[in-house]
């Protein structure tokens, strides 16, 4: 037996194999001697030789459908960056916003969150640094300058994080959650549904976010830029923009019209049919919108990372470890259940700093879902919280891509990330908990 806590672990309770597998890969997701998506291949190579997880299961984990909505999602972020619509989105964003500092501050973080919203955080903020380095360097000379210039960099990696957060293929822990949710609980969770969870947090959170950034980095700061030329989209944007509208039309209103039509759709069928019409509709080019070539772009080894994430609850699942687990934290139900939604957030915040969120979704969610459900808590509720606060790391450059690529500028110290990033993952958890607490919990 090992101590654990206030109660000794039990190692008969449970398949120790499993255990020893989960906490194999819990060191490499945090120390990363290989990659993060070698680590989620582990369940095929070490599972199936040991028996820790029946091969059907192990397909459907590695071939859930959510897996293939983030796919279908990555193909029409890659369409929209392959015609640079994204830049001429974020470039009208600005230029309607203003140009004095206040307003380009919210120019930039509005059009970030909206990228992000719909392609990877990552290539969101990719894209939005070489803008923002353009407009620093045009800025007048002023006493405040560099400290303008942070904060605008550093508003730049928040808002990506915080702008995924609104869609179900905004961000890996979202899309990573619904899996786990299907496929360990039978609870099905579509577009709309997480729209109307997500939007209002990433709303509160980006709003709280600018006025954070106003006040440390913008407090004095008076310029006037110049002024952004518009520019008109060529007829292969205006195809892909119109396609994608389509897409996100039909995503919002799919439950509607499932009522109506004579098939069922979901959110996977919606997003591969707009992917496949990428490679279809013909561009100005003498050829599609997309070939198979553009894919050379995407992110592969995301996928497996799902797969890895779901195959893991699985095992967990499966070894009765997630159940003895939910026992030994049983006596938190004697705490009020806004204390709890705190403590848990917290944890799952400062958390996902040290390790790849989607390694926290995987660990946490079987374990929460099942200790929710235990004590008749709103299962989605929980969940959706964990996800939310899995996407808030702000303190670190390795937390997430875009911190990593806002960092790389060279213009921040790590101590300034460090010291901001900590505000905000206060204020996060506390609008998580605010946000979870009053959809679920109140009324």
């Amino acid at each position: 037996m090992l101590f654990f806590g206030a109660r000794y672990l039990d190692l008969t309770a449970f398949d120790t194999s499993a255990l020893g597998l989960a906490l194999w890969m819990v060191y490499w997701w945090i120390t990363q001697p290989v990659p993060l998506y070698v680590t989620a291949l582990l369940p095929i190579a070490i599972g199936v030789p040991f028996d820790l997880i029946p091969n059907d299961v192990l397909a459907q984990s590695y071939g859930n459908q959510m897996i293939f909505l983030f796919f279908g999602g990555f193909v029409l972020a890659i369409g929209i960056e392959r015609w640079n619509l994204h830049e001429q989105i974020a470039l009208s964003i600005i230029r309607m916003f203003g140009r004095t500092p206040q307003r380009i501050l919210g120019g930039f973080m509005f059009s970030t969150a909206i990228l992000s919203m719909w392609i990877s955080n990552t290539a969101t903020a990719l894209m939005m640094l070489p803008i923002a380095m353009s407009v620093i360097q045009t800025i007048p000379r002023f006493r405040e300058k560099r400290l303008f210039s942070v904060g605008l960099l550093l508003s730049i990696a928040f808002s990506a994080n915080i702008g995924g957060t609104a869609t179900l293929i905004g961000t890996p822990p979202n899309i990573q959650m619904a899996g786990i949710l299907e496929q360990e609980f039978g609870l099905s969770i579509s577009f709309f549904e997480w729209f109307l969870i997500g939007t209002p947090f990433m709303l509160i959170m980006l709003t709280l976010t600018f006025f954070t950034v106003k006040y440390f980095f913008i407090k004095n700061a008076s310029f006037e830029m110049q002024e952004i030329e518009p520019r008109k989209l060529d007829p292969n944007q205006k195809r892909v923009l119109y396609l994608f509208l389509v897409v996100v039309a039909l995503w919002m209103s799919r439950t509607f019209l499932n009522d109506f039509m004579p098939i069922i759709i979901n959110d996977t069928v919606i997003a591969l049919s707009g992917a496949i019409l990428l490679f279809i509709v013909p561009s100005t080019e003498k050829r599609p919108l997309l070939i198979w070539e553009d894919l050379n772009r995407l992110p592969w080894g995301i996928l497996f990372l799902f797969g890895g994430g779901m195959a893991l609850a699985a095992i967990l699942a499966e070894a009765n470890i997630v159940s003895f687990l939910v026992e030994v934290m049983k006596p938190l139900a004697n705490f009020p259940v806004i204390i709890l939604l705190l403590v848990v957030f917290t944890v799952a915040v400062f958390a996902t700093e040290l390790m790849s969120n989607l390694a926290l979704v995987s660990l946490i969610i079987p374990l929460i879902g099942k200790f929710a459900i235990e004590l008749d808590l709103p299962l989605l509720g929980i969940s959706a919280g964990i996800a939310l606060s899995a996407s808030c790391a702000f303190m670190l450059p390795v937390a997430t891509p875009p911190n990593a690529i806002i960092y790389s500028s060279n213009l921040i110290h790590i101590k300034e990330m460090v010291r901001y990033g900590f505000v905000l993952n206060i204020i996060s958890i506390v609008v998580v908990t605010s946000v979870i607490y009053v959809l679920f919990f109140i009324g």
